[in-house]
């Protein structure tokens, strides 16, 4: 659905040039949820805007739906971008306009015939429960439902591509998770792109189904959600990880609860999809003969499943541990022997 290629964006002054964006690869598959994640400077905003030639390339393609965009101009660009939604982090909404205005703006430049308009206009409120809001003015609204009548204005033009600027970081927690539930409901029910951006991990854990992270305009690491949070490579993904308190405990935080529990190894357990939610300790308690001593642990939940760490002390003779750690391979856990105490 979308493919860059070597793409770069550098803005030039009288004194300097700045890359925002930095010879980036990426392809994002049609009917995902792909998130893009960065702290500020990162070229993110840049990045997306890109997408539908807010800002042009330096160099580089920018391929939407088949139509490479950054060699359109005039009405060709015009129609190529009703293929393309945008939600911002700010709203951008028309103060003097109702609701109903609001959505209806976007076919009214497209020229939809007056009875055509009224019909999408009522199915998209509908869609983003606002119809009992059809005639308030934004400033009537709340956070949450000024950026509903973003989504509803961006889909106005029934596109293809949905791109969502820090859709939610102007949002208190409960907002955020109503307005993420849209979004993959509009995801599932239409089949829609959708390209999102965020400095927060909970949004990229809660919806996306892959992430790219950027770091000083490059993309340093992507894949799937579950993959990048249960083995992040890159420093920064790392730290991503830990601010949403996903980060897997450390050995130094186990070794001090083991003062009542001198013997037997720590073993760290590593739990990926399905398995994170088997009884997986109860089996291996019944049928190796081994006593399990949680010491630490978490299991998280991703769009496309669950992962989980668990630190444990095994217990037991030295065959019973073996068997114990051979049955937890066997079951597709990750098994790391860290240390004897």
């Amino acid at each position: 659905m979308i493919h860059l290629q070597q793409l770069s964006k550098i803005f030039r002054t009288k004194k300097d040039e700045i890359t925002a964006v930095d010879n980036v690869d990426l392809s994002i598959r049609e009917g995902e949820i792909f998130g893009i994640i960065g702290y500020s400077g990162a070229g993110k905003s840049t990045l997306i805007r890109l997408l539908n030639m807010l800002e042009r390339p330096t160099i580089g393609e920018v391929i939407v739906a088949g139509k490479e965009m950054s060699t359109l101009r005039g009405k060709p660009l015009r129609e190529a971008r009703q293929n393309i939604g945008m939600v911002f982090q700010h709203f951008n909404l028309l103060w003097s306009r109702t609701v109903f205005e609001n959505i209806s703006f976007p076919l009214e430049i497209a020229r939809v015939p007056k009875a055509e308009r009224t019909k999408r206009v009522n199915e998209l409120m509908e869609l983003v429960g606002l119809s009992e809001r059809a005639n308030a003015y934004p400033s009537e609204l709340s956070g949450g439902q000024k950026q509903r009548v973003g989504i509803a204005r961006a889909l106005a033009n029934d596109p293809k591509v949905l791109l969502c600027d820090e859709a939610t970081s102007a949002l208190d927690p409960k907002t955020t998770d109503s307005i993420l539930d849209l979004l993959v409901d509009i995801n599932q029910k239409f089949g829609l792109t959708i390209v999102l951006i965020t400095h927060e991990m909970y949004v990229i854990r809660k919806i996306c189904h892959r992430v790219a992270v950027m770091e000083d305009g490059k993309i340093v690491e992507q894949g799937d959600v579950l993959d990048v949070f249960r083995q992040p490579k890159k420093q920064i993904t790392k730290e991503f990880v830990k601010q949403m308190a996903e980060q897997e405990e450390t050995l130094d935080t186990v070794v001090p609860l083991l003062k009542d529990h001198p013997s037997g190894p720590i073993v760290k357990l590593m739990f990926l999809g399905e398995g994170a939610e088997e009884p997986v300790i109860t089996h291996l308690i019944r049928q190796c003969g081994v006593s399990v001593n949680i010491l630490q642990g978490k299991i998280s939940r991703t769009k496309d499943g669950s992962y989980g760490t668990l630190f444990v002390q095994l217990q037991g003779n030295t065959s019973h541990i073996e068997q114990a750690l051979a049955f937890l391979r066997e079951n597709n856990v990750e098994a790391e022997v860290l240390t004897d105490v």
